[in-house]
């Protein structure tokens, strides 16, 4: 069966039946394939985000270059160029970076990317010292820390990464904070030291399991549910996701890790392919994309 064909016109409808803030704070992961055969490709994907959100909104997407899906950024030789180094986070992704006006934020493995009248806040925090992606000094606590929505568009809560952030904020037991140096291109155009604060996981870590957090937060009515093309879409604010995650971490320190087996999502379909895990309304209807090589872990 051919992917399901999807217009510019037709993202925009569907967004609206999702009822996405205009001038809102929207913090995006996504799959362009989900979503199906997108005439225009991710350009079109995201005017029609800037469409609806409108002049007053600022739209967010992790601009994510950690070894696993960039390995160049392992060599210690490497330079990171906040302005030319790609996303390894997708097309859509890559396309918000590459937009007039935006900004992205700088660190080694965790940028983020910023377009709307708040880029430059969300990008230096308000004007704080970055050095960590996930601290209460970053970027992303910066969006999350505000009247913010949350969209996984055709992705799992798996990759919801504003959980590194609470597991930062909790001192979860789980996480060794050290710092990586690196090089980076100023805006000058000058090659000057980058030091980057990251938590990695404890040797004994299992692996994590966000979807836990999500399907509790669909028990309880927080999630907007539905679909772009024939990408399962869940909408949600951060405060919600934050008070939900807190209230699990009191009850339980390991709740955002996997328990054996992965918390299974309740509504569509989860697929596996080369670009990792993917949440469909018809398997058969995604852009087609090869098996996975190895299974994807976070």
């Amino acid at each position: 069966m051919p992917a399901l064909p999807v217009k510019k016109t037709d993202v925009i409808r569907d967004l609206a039946k999702l009822r996405l803030p205009e001038a809102g704070l929207l913090f995006l992961h996504s799959s362009l394939s989900a979503i199906g055969n997108v005439q225009g490709g991710p350009s079109a994907v995201v005017d029609a985000l800037i469409d609806v959100l409108g002049p007053e909104g600022t739209l967010v997407v992790p601009a994510f270059t950690y070894p696993e899906d960039y390995p160049d950024s392992a060599d210690p030789d490497w330079v990171f160029d906040p302005t030319n180094t790609p996303s390894g986070m997708g097309a859509i992704s890559n396309e918000v970076r590459k937009r007039s006006g935006a900004l992205r934020s700088l660190h080694l493995w965790h940028s983020v990317t910023a377009v709307g009248p708040l880029a430059k806040d969300v990008v230096t925090a308000g004007n704080k010292i970055e050095r960590s992606a996930w601290d209460a000094n970053s970027p992303m606590a910066w969006v999350l820390d505000r009247e913010s929505v949350i969209m996984m568009l055709g992705v799992p809560y798996q990759n919801l990464t504003a959980v590194h952030v609470w597991e930062v904020e909790f001192n979860v037991d789980y996480r060794l904070t050290q710092d990586v140096t690196r090089r980076m291109v100023n805006e000058h155009g000058q090659i000057i030291e980058l030091v980057s604060q990251v938590h990695a996981r404890a040797d004994w870590h299992p692996g994590s399991d966000f979807n836990r957090l999500g399907e509790q937060m669909e028990d309880q009515g927080l999630v907007t549910v539905g679909h772009v093309g024939n990408a399962v879409v869940r909408m949600f604010t951060a405060r919600d996701a934050h008070k939900m995650a807190r209230t699990m971490y009191r009850n339980d320190p390991k709740s955002f890790l996997k328990q054996g087996t992965l918390t299974p999502l309740s509504y569509g379909h989860t697929i596996q392919n080369m670009k990792g895990a993917q949440c469909v309304v018809d398997p058969d209807k995604a852009f087609p994309t090869a098996p996975p090589i190895t299974a994807h872990q976070d």
